[in-house]
């Protein structure tokens, strides 16, 4: 079994036009190798194959480890983010009539700017397990459609994020999700800017800080209620949506425009868990709860503007 390429807006000719430094002799050697060293059930094709080189700076060593801890990390201690992926699945559906998530291009500077906020602010519909897969989503689609980026960047509006909600989260699922986002992703995260920070955020952040990489936490820019406003009008206004003040559509309109889409590729989301796992996981997974409270360090160190 292979991701069949249909499911791709995308050719790997385009993208050995987009990106000089690809070379068709290496993507060659990594398909023979990852055929021979990934324990898949079927063959990943060229295009994968160029979106890790790319995210990896086109360091084929390099490439090869993430491939290997990419396929390693979803089969095992990263499941709950990679499992259950149906789009249709009621449960995925819900979540994204709890939590804003909107993908917006800067087509200029071929960054792609995710934005995530809080629609419904009751903690108890919360899960941050399922709002963090439904984001990973999101971003391997825009891969599907758009080829590789030059980096992602995240913008996660923490208005109305209560401790109520960052008590949602698993310590051990943050561990999981960190050590995906430094050694498994085929694409780069460019930047985190975390805005309207709340006591739940700071709370989040120091739970997850001692997992992250110093190159990762120099990434993350935290600003202050008082300080949000002023930092959107530094992004290109393209990219901010109009509840900020910027150009691009409302949140709610993206929203519903990135549901439609996850919809439309229902397809390719239960083959590429098929070609990973052998079979489409049914059950949602709704963990949630801090599960070693010791471990949650102070707040004194976080570096809010």
């Amino acid at each position: 079994m292979q991701i069949t390429k249909k499911y791709y807006k995308v050719t790997a000719q385009q993208e050995y036009e987009k990106n000089p430094q690809l070379s068709a002799t290496d993507v060659e050697e990594l398909l023979k190798w990852s055929d021979e060293n990934i324990n898949l059930y079927g063959k990943l094709i060229d295009l994968q194959i160029i979106m890790f080189l790319h995210a990896c700076n086109y360091d084929k060593e390099y490439t090869k480890k993430v491939i290997r801890q990419c396929y390693n990390l979803r089969a095992k201690k990263c499941t709950p983010f990679f499992s259950a992926r149906d789009p249709a699945h009621p449960f995925n559906q819900k979540q994204l009539d709890v939590v804003n998530i909107n993908i917006i291009p800067d087509e200029e500077n071929c960054y792609s700017y995710i934005w995530s906020q809080l629609k419904i602010v009751d903690a108890s519909q919360y899960y941050p397990t399922v709002a963090s897969k439904l984001t990973f989503m999101a971003i391997e689609l825009d891969q599907v459609e758009c080829g590789t980026k030059s980096g992602y960047r995240m913008v996660l509006d923490s208005n109305h994020f209560s401790l109520s909600h960052a008590l949602r989260y698993s310590l051990s699922n943050a561990r999981n999700l960190m050590l995906y986002v430094q050694e498994g992703t085929p694409f780069v995260i460019d930047k985190i800017y975390i805005l309207n920070v709340t006591s739940g955020t700071e709370r989040v952040f120091s739970t997850m800080k001692p997992f992250m990489s110093s190159s990762l936490i120099n990434k993350v820019i935290i600003k202050s209620v008082s300080k949000t406003s002023e930092f959107i009008k530094t992004l290109p206004q393209t990219v901010v949506p109009k509840d900020y003040g910027g150009l691009a559509p409302i949140m709610s309109e993206t929203n519903e425009i990135l549901k439609q889409k996850l919809l439309d590729n229902r397809d390719y989301f239960l083959d590429e868990e098929k070609f990973r796992n052998g079979s489409v996981k049914d059950e949602v997974d709704t963990t949630v709860g801090e599960d070693d409270k010791d471990e949650i360090h102070s707040f004194k160190n976080l570096s809010i503007d």
